[in-house]
């Protein structure tokens, strides 16, 4: 199942990252360019980078949230994933 989920969210960063390619290749501006977690969240995205305690947490989630591509996102997200996947065996 974790692998399942791994799968997925590589195969959804890959096509993310597609069409935020062809999107800023082509110079349009839509929701593809630039597309990044504070786009999504709106605004609570900067409620959540306050909520947190520590400057250096902070800096981290500041940089997850607002800097790094959505793409970027589902592709670390889908390689834990993936490695959890292929070490842990959930018995049913």
């Amino acid at each position: 199942m974790w692998t399942r989920i791994g799968i997925w969210c590589l195969l959804g960063a890959f096509f993310v990252w597609l069409f935020s390619g062809i999107s800023s290749f082509m110079q349009a501006d839509n929701f593809w360019t630039g597309l990044t977690l504070s786009r999504l969240l709106g605004d609570y995205a900067t409620l959540v980078v306050r909520w947190v305690p520590g400057i250096l947490m902070k800096n981290i989630l500041d940089f997850l949230i607002f800097d790094l591509p959505f793409y970027g996102v589902l592709l670390g997200v889908g390689t834990v994933f993936l490695v959890v996947g292929m070490f842990v065996k959930i018995r049913s």
